[in-house]
């Protein structure tokens, strides 16, 4: 039997972070642990649990596969696609995901996107504020009353929602829903949306370039991020029409 040196045994922590791939070992030590059938004992215990816990909590407040699919086609309710959308802003594996899942279900295209019209005039309308609803309690919400907020116009529906990020950035969740069956919410995708501070486009001789601006995504949510305290109007430009919100106060005490 081979004579080991237990003078250069390996501690427990020694042999925990060699597990994780933190290897600290001196020389002697690699030495040891090759003859050392006592050794290679633990490390494979430890090796084996770090594998048991990876399984058992990587990503495990994640959304499931599933869960994000049906995310992508938006066919969950209002208050889950919230609370994925503001997951998926601080989870870059749930982010790539979903941009995998994207681009899978954009090789079957179920609305072929009809040319445009030049004939057609764009017209613009004012939503109109049909509720307020009580803010629900959870976390992220931005402490106050009046969110989320929802609006109509014709055939669109606006929910508008006020959250706060991990890094503590106030952002402005926008879901658009159309009650037209022959609408679907994919047809808004790349719609470009703008903030503008008030009374921006609605000034005659407005020359304003919009406060913060972004696009709808392909399940109809809209991200604008680093939203301070102020008054605005926020523009949607949607194919054949442009939609308005006026007298939108963001208060954030």
């Amino acid at each position: 039997m081979t004579n080991i040196n237990h003078t250069t045994a390996i501690s427990d922590e020694e042999l925990m972070g060699l597990a994780y791939d933190d290897d600290t070992l001196s020389a002697s030590q690699h030495e040891h642990l090759k003859e050392c059938m006592q050794c290679q004992q633990r490390l494979a215990m430890y090796r084996q649990t770090l594998g048991l816990l990876h399984a058992r909590l990587y990503r495990s407040i994640c959304p499931s596969a599933v869960q994000l699919n049906y995310y992508c086609l938006g066919a969950m309710p209002e208050q889950e696609r919230i609370r994925i959308a503001s997951h998926i802003l601080d989870c870059p594996a749930c982010a790539d995901e979903v941009a995998e899942i994207r681009r899978a279900q954009a090789q079957v295209n179920l609305y072929p996107e009809l040319p445009a019209s030049p004939l057609k005039a764009i017209r613009r309308i004012f939503a109109a504020l049909v509720v307020q609803q009580a803010k629900p309690v959870t976390r992220d919400m931005t402490p106050g009353t009046g969110w989320p907020r929802q609006y109509r116009a014709e055939t669109i529906d606006l929910s508008l929602h006020l959250t706060r990020a991990h890094s503590g950035e106030m952002l402005l969740l926008g879901i658009i829903t159309s009650t037209n069956p022959d609408e679907p919410v994919d047809a808004f995708e790349g719609a470009r949306v703008e903030l503008y501070n008030a009374p921006g486009p609605l000034a005659e001789d407005n020359t304003d370039s919009p406060l913060l601006a972004s696009e709808v995504d392909d399940v109809g949510n809209i991200v604008l991020e680093g939203i301070t305290a102020g008054k605005y109007v926020l523009l949607l430009h949607l194919p054949e029409r442009e939609i308005l919100v006026d007298g939108l106060r963001i208060d954030l005490k």
